[in-house]
């Protein structure tokens, strides 16, 4: 049943819940050291409510004191070849596009660093980086020295930092309060209105109309749109140059400056309350439709007496398994990330392994998480001398 609720966004009344999670992980990116802590991670619930207003979704009872992004925080996607491709296409077209050769470039949530470094080996550049979950890592690269790396969040108390590009990859969604975000970061800009952000996030209607189901976790409070992602970025004064689908449709960018001498941009080609409504209103029933279907291939996976391992051990893999709530039909979850393999997923406590892993264990089936990888994937299981069956969330 739809309850009406204040927007955080806009503040709007006209925010309706459509849609509940409850007991679910808080923590995707924190692996667990043993199985019994694990599946005895702190939980939390997701309900999700829609603004016709601004067209943004937000867990309306996210609590963001809960989370903790520190070094343990282990989430990059920089060990696919996939990934990486991708990643220095968009470093290179910035580059391009707005002439940052020999520039300064911040990045909000850096991670590891890994885009900040292509940005500024790419064009040469100056960078600062970010992030409060940073850690030192090994670096040869000729343009190590000229990036600066702060393990805090980006705030005010560094208005000294001044930048030809402000990006931000991943990291909106996870802001309990984006237009307080935006606002600051649109203060802090000031008069340098040359000044270029650029920010990605996970596109919602991936999710509402594609089904990616297992997108939905509880560290992301808010999810969104073209339309309300250009709403947001206009109402905390910028203009926005563009809004682009990314990675096959799973990733939103845009690019936006800041609005000059109190000029006011128009969000009206962006808008999409109409169709956004329509997915929304039936998303719900979708989703346990959905999750129906992977009940019974996962019991014809158990009857035929089949062993599988599920591939992909980020926001899909830990979503994937507590929604289904899996625990010992699937024993493994495989992530070529080495500082995963060892741990053990939030909730359901599968432990996560290397590919080199699957060898000894022969399993009959292999989930992937996320097809955008499928080529990668199925060539290192057919370098490993395996045959398997692939199955695709």
């Amino acid at each position: 049943m739809l309850t009406e609720n204040a927007c955080p966004v806009c503040t709007s009344a006209d925010a309706s819940v459509f849609f509940e999670i409850l007991d679910v992980p808080i923590h995707i990116g924190l692996q667990w050291s043993s199985q019994d802590a694990a599946r005895h991670c702190p939980r939390g619930d997701i309900k999700l409510a829609f603004c016709r207003v601004c067209g943004v979704i937000t867990n309306l009872v996210f609590e963001p004191a809960r989370l903790e992004y520190k070094q343990a925080y282990e989430n990059p996607l920089h060990f696919s070849p996939f990934f990486q491709e991708y990643a220095r296409s968009v470093a290179s077209r910035l580059i391009k596009q707005y002439n940052l050769h020999n520039k300064d470039v911040i990045e909000i949530g850096c991670g590891k660093g890994d885009f900040l470094l292509l940005l500024c080996e790419l064009g040469d550049n100056r960078g600062v980086g970010f992030d409060p979950s940073y850690e030192s890592q090994p670096n040869d690269s000729d343009v190590a020295g000229q990036i600066t790396f702060i393990r805090d969040f980006y705030s005010e108390r560094y208005a000294r930092y001044r930048a030809d590009l402000i990006c931000c990859r991943y990291v909106l969604e996870h802001i309990h309060n984006s237009t307080d975000f935006l606002n600051m970061l649109r203060r802090m800009i000031g008069e340098h209105s040359d000044t270029v952000v650029f920010f990605e996030v996970p596109n919602v209607l991936f999710i509402l109309r594609d089904l990616s189901i297992w997108d939905i976790i509880y560290e992301h409070c808010s999810y969104f749109s073209a339309g309300s992602l250009a709403y947001i970025f206009t109402l905390c004064g910028f203009d926005v140059y563009g809004i682009d689908k990314a990675y096959q449709g799973q990733y939103l960018t845009i690019e936006a400056v800041p609005v000059k001498d109190g000029a006011q941009s128009s969000v009206d080609s962006w808008n999409s309350i109409k169709e956004m409504t329509s997915y929304v209103t039936h998303f719900a029933g979708n989703y346990r439709n959905e999750l129906k279907k992977w009940q019974h291939k996962l019991k014809r996976i158990e009857r035929a007496d089949q062993r599988a391992v599920v591939w992909g051990a980020g926001a899909k893999g830990v979503s994937f398994l507590n929604m289904l709530k899996i625990k010992d039909q699937i024993e493994y979850i495989v992530d070529i990330n080495p500082y995963k393999q060892g741990k053990y997923i939030a909730g359901t406590g599968q432990q996560i392994v290397a590919p080199e892993f699957l060898p000894d264990y022969q399993p009959d089936v292999v989930i992937v998480m996320n097809p955008i990888y499928k080529t990668e994937i199925q060539q290192t299981v057919k370098e490993l001398g395996l045959t398997t069956e692939f199955i695709y969330a």
